[in-house]
């Protein structure tokens, strides 16, 4: 039991800082920094390699502050993100203990998934309740994913090296 609540405050203590730093680079810097025309987003890709490396539980708990956080940084009222990112680390976790390879391919492909669920609810709600044009929010949708992408190299392995620490 010793050992599981030591487990626990390791894991703490990494991923804490870790996701606030996170935070901190995506409301602040990455505001200003345009790919393809979008602003990328770290959160999700983050919460994906988490929960990839790390299992459902670590994916999930994860996901569900990263999803906080994310909705904190998009300036917005809802919730959306934090079920986003909280579901699909527990679905990814599953998927890694179950059937995905722990390997880039299964990285990339799940922080695309992921990517592209939150991109939906972003161009959803305004097509929906304000009768904005699809194809453009489609469009910004589809530079968003792209231009976040563009770091999924980074992250796997940053989140491959912290799972590894945690884990230990």
């Amino acid at each position: 039991m010793e050992n599981t609540k030591r487990r626990a405050a390791v894991k703490i203590l990494i991923l804490g800082p870790y996701l606030i730093l996170l935070y901190i680079l995506q409301s602040t810097v990455f505001t200003h920094i345009e790919l393809f025309g979008a602003k990328p987003m770290l959160l999700p890709i983050a919460a994906a390699g988490m929960a990839l490396f790390g299992g459902r539980i670590q994916g999930g708990v994860f996901g569900l502050f990263a999803g906080m956080l994310t909705d904190l940084s998009c300036n917005q009222p809802t919730v959306e993100f934090t079920l986003i990112l909280t579901f699909s680390g527990l679905l990814i976790g599953v998927l890694s203990d179950t059937a995905l390879v722990q390997g880039f391919p299964s990285f990339l492909l799940t922080a695309a998934a992921e990517l592209a669920v939150c991109s939906a609810f972003q161009v959803v709600i305004p097509v929906v309740l304000r009768n904005a044009p699809p194809a453009v929010l489609a469009g910004i949708a589809l530079r968003q994913c792209g231009s976040s992408l563009v770091f999924a190299i980074p992250f796997y392995y940053i989140s491959r090296f912290l799972s590894r620490v945690i884990s230990r």
